[in-house]
């Protein structure tokens, strides 16, 4: 969990107020943080404080305070941080970076005065979220530099690496942007996110003169901001948008808490153009009994209104319905539940009133659990062995090893392990790969596994959803279609289903003409047949497999019913 570093007199000092270590560490615990650990030295105190990851807008002082001056009602309500406009404040992107690193935002601050405290504020910042949030600078990364060094308009493009020549922050000597990541301190610790390409990002004012090499280090000479700077360029440039945008969002956020005047950058990319930073409140529709039956209260709409005051949202009252309005920093909302989470924090989860449940009830196994059961009782009973696979899986062994092309899935951002980047949309590959780890055992041998895949779903609230699926297989010399068919046959048909067909079909995975689609009752479930040759050998295996996969979801119709909100 991120951890911020701060200083009780900062705090303080920010506040506007005095507050003890204790009565910070209450106020923390009913907002859902908590301080990790305290130090004196010399009469000052130094705190550590638990942020979780979804508030990367509390990992500065200003972020903490403000949002600490909320919740005691010092400042409640929805920040609106007003944008200036200057038309000669624009960064031209080539479409070169598409490949590299194509995403960039900006914002100009104006009338502040950065002291020495500051100054290590913003530079805390910047690492703490290149650390966490930005996932080690590869999502985005942010520059500063002095507004009064720069010539507008700005360009950001990509180039060979012995073209970009700059001095690199706090090297004396001019190096070329290999040179930068073979012998600077910051380009060896990120080389690895720019030296698979043969092109480099790089920013440059109008003058011609380097800025910064993104996302790695700022130009000792136009990217250096010093104590006394009074305006600002921030840039922050990345691969993923939606990071970008909520990180220059926060950044913007954080010099209008020292009180400086932003104005907006318009940034024209090569097929449109548009402004940053994106500070307008982000818009969710709720309702009061949503909010209620979610936290078990009975709170009025203005009492509703108030505790998200009480977070930093606002919110408009429609009869029982809510328009909720988000600052553009906050990274965590992303369904009606998180705003529900907001009201609860913001109400106090020790004041909540326990409750004994009014009915009293039995637990017994659902639909699904007995149907489940009774299919893997079948197949035991057929001489099956049951499998238990992992979810996460890879797309070579999803598709390529299976003869088909990569389908939509469900991507793990960010993986380190490239045989675990993506959750499984079919089980057949996850047995296959079983049989291959266990060439030893003797054949014929019988595997199925029921267990569910992901699939994406738009209609989802999370865009994704689970599917029940059962997977079998036979792996012997004898193995062929009728077998498999029939054993198949054989389940259906004890689960009650009679309609039954099989359809000549065609699947890169199975052997031309003894390959078919399976319905029920006129309703496709899954393929049948003899897996192709070289499916088999691309397993590292050598005797004839029969397999087939069904989806037990579409045989029963069990669907997905996402959270009903206020239209």
């Amino acid at each position: 969990m991120p951890v911020l570093d701060i200083k009780l007199s900062r705090i303080i000092q920010l506040l506007g107020q005095k507050i003890s270590v204790d009565e910070l560490e209450e106020i923390l615990f009913r907002m859902g943080f908590e301080i990790e650990s305290k130090e004196e030295k010399n009469g000052e105190i130094f705190l550590k404080i638990e942020i979780t990851p979804d508030r990367p807008d509390m990992l500065s002082s200003y972020g903490f305070v403000r949002a600490l001056k909320k919740y005691m009602l010092l400042s409640p309500g929805l920040d609106k941080y007003p944008l200036k406009y200057n038309p000669k404040y624009k960064i031209y992107v080539d479409k070169s970076v598409a490949e590299v690193r194509p995403y960039i935002a900006a914002t100009v601050v104006k009338g502040v005065k950065i002291s020495e405290d500051d100054l290590d504020d913003l530079i805390y910042a910047q690492e703490k979220l290149h650390e966490t949030f930005c996932r080690g600078r590869k999502k985005a990364s942010i520059g500063l530099y002095p507004l009064k060094k720069i010539k507008w308009p700005l360009r950001y493009y990509a180039e060979k690496p012995e073209n970009i020549r700059f001095r690199p922050l706090g090297f004396d000597v001019i190096m070329d942007a290999r040179e930068i990541l073979e012998k600077h301190p910051k380009g060896i610790a990120y080389r690895h996110l720019l030296e698979k390409f043969d092109i480099y990002p790089v920013f440059v004012e109008g003058g011609g003169n380097v800025l910064s090499l993104p996302p790695i280090i700022n130009s000792e000479d136009y990217g250096k901001v010093e104590v006394g700077e009074e305006e600002i360029l921030i840039e922050v440039t990345g691969t993923h948008k939606p990071t970008v945008e909520i990180v220059i969002n926060i950044m913007a956020s954080i010099f209008a808490e020292m009180g400086g005047e932003l104005y907006s950058v318009e940034i024209v990319y090569p097929t449109h153009k548009e402004r940053s930073p994106y500070l307008e409140p982000k818009i969710w529709e709720t309702t009061v009994d949503y909010i209620n039956s979610v936290l078990g209260l009975n709170l009025q709409a203005e009492e509703i209104k108030k505790l998200l005051n009480k977070m930093g949202l606002d919110a408009e009252i429609h009869g029982t319905n809510l328009r909720v309005y988000v600052p553009g920093y906050r990274a965590d909302i992303w369904h009606p539940i998180d705003i529900a989470d907001d009201v609860g924090r913001a109400y106090g989860y020790d004041n909540f009133e326990p409750e004994l449940t009014p009915v009293f009830t039995t637990g017994g196994t659902v639909e699904k659990t007995d149907i489940v059961d009774m299919i893997r009782e079948l197949l035991i009973g057929l001489g099956y062995l049951e499998a238990f696979t992992f979810a996460l899986t890879n797309k070579e062994d999803q598709y390529s090893k299976m003869l088909l092309d990569p389908q939509p899935s469900v991507e793990i951002l960010g993986a380190k392990e490239s045989k675990i980047n993506i959750e499984r949309t079919w089980l057949l590959p996850e047995l296959l790969k079983t049989l291959s780890y266990n060439k030893e055992t003797s054949f014929p041998v019988k595997l199925f596994e029921v267990s569910d895949v992901i699939k994406l779903n738009e209609a989802s609230d999370v865009k994704a959803e689970n599917e029940t699926k059962l997977a079998m297989l036979i792996a012997s010399a004898s193995a062929d279609y009728t077998q498999i068919r029939r054993e198949l046959e054989f389940v259906l048909q004890s689960l009650g289903f009679n309609s039954i067909k099989f359809e000549r079909t065609e699947h890169p995975s199975f052997i031309r003409g003894r390959v078919a689609k399976i319905t029920v009752n006129n309703k496709g479930i899954g393929i049948i047949g003899e897996l192709h040759p070289q499916v088999i050998l691309n397993w590292g295996l050598s005797i004839p497999i029969a397999a087939a996969e069904i989806s037990i979801s579409k045989l029963y119709e069990w669907k997905y019913n996402p959270v009903e909100v206020a239209p």
